[in-house]
């Protein structure tokens, strides 16, 4: 084999060899966008349906790519570092879902805010003579969402042909929380036992506000530690860019060498850890 013909087999395995490469890179990106692709429906889908929001989620993920790539454009625009143009496409990448716990997190609020004031409807028209389905439909067509669209859809399933007990059940998965399970508790045992329903609707009704002005007060009191906490942790990036108008070429090195991306990632790292450490301290249970 003389030199030439050594030259070619070495340029035909070097093609091969890129050639292979590029199909295994094409079919794990492929693979992993698809698995992207089908959770992020799959979850959205889920997510959208529990707050009663008919958007298709297809759009979403169509729209989440373009703000994936809007926001590494403008982190490479803005510090010419390919770093953290992947660092921001990483927080666009995660952005929906703490959209979707934020709006969860308002929704359960609210859910919370209205059950007093719908336990004392459903007492009211107990009172009143109204048999326990007729006394929640009845709440339900005159207290705001978000709270009528679980009871409406309660009063759905139960015409549907569903049991009184299995759509209390349904409700409660739907609306994790302590406060709904009391407010099924009450409902199940007065049925059963055949107890004053209204009488124990009213107290479970007292008890809620109760606790909710408690909550309140707590958070009223540990307001000024979260407000601390929040501007101690935005120091460090205040100071940062306060020092990059001053002086940019000397802090144009903590985005462009390795040791100045490592110093950032400490100070996101020791700010992470500072969050954690005074949300454990000012969160209370109640």
């Amino acid at each position: 084999m003389d030199e030439r013909d050594l030259i070619a087999l070495l340029l035909v395995t070097a093609f091969a060899s890129a050639a292979l490469l590029f199909w295994v890179s094409v079919r794990i990106v492929n693979g992993a966008v698809g698995r992207y692709r089908a959770v992020f429906t799959e979850q959205a889908k889920m997510n959208l349906e529990q707050m009663f929001l008919f958007i298709d989620s297809g759009q979403l993920l169509t729209l989440n790519g373009l703000v994936i790539v809007a926001a590494a454009g403008i982190g490479y625009l803005i510090t010419a570092s390919w770093v953290i143009a992947l660092v921001c496409a990483g927080v666009a990448l995660v952005a929906p879902r703490v959209a979707f716990k934020v709006f969860r997190w308002r929704r359960t609020n609210n859910l919370r805010q209205q059950l007093p004031d719908a336990a004392m409807l459903v007492s009211g028209a107990l009172r009143a003579g109204a048999s326990a389905p007729t006394a929640i439909a009845q709440m339900a067509a005159e207290i705001r969402p978000p709270i009528s669209q679980e009871f409406d859809l309660f009063m759905r399933e139960q015409r549907l042909g569903v049991s009184f007990d299995q759509a209390l059940d349904n409700l409660e998965q739907r609306v994790d929380l302590e406060d709904m399970a009391l407010f099924g508790s009450a409902m199940r045992v007065s049925r059963e036992t055949g107890g004053n329903l209204a009488e124990t609707l009213e107290r479970l009704a007292d008890t809620l506000r109760q606790k909710l002005a408690i909550e309140g007060k707590i958070r009223a009191l540990t307001a000024q530690g979260k407000l601390q906490g929040f501007i101690v942790g935005l120091l460090p990036f205040a100071l940062m860019f306060v020092l990059f108008k001053m002086e940019p070429e000397a802090m144009s090195r903590m985005f462009t060498t390795w040791y100045g991306l490592a110093v950032i990632g400490f100070i996101v790292l020791m700010e992470f850890i500072g969050g954690l450490i005074i949300k454990k301290i000012v969160t209370i249970d109640v």
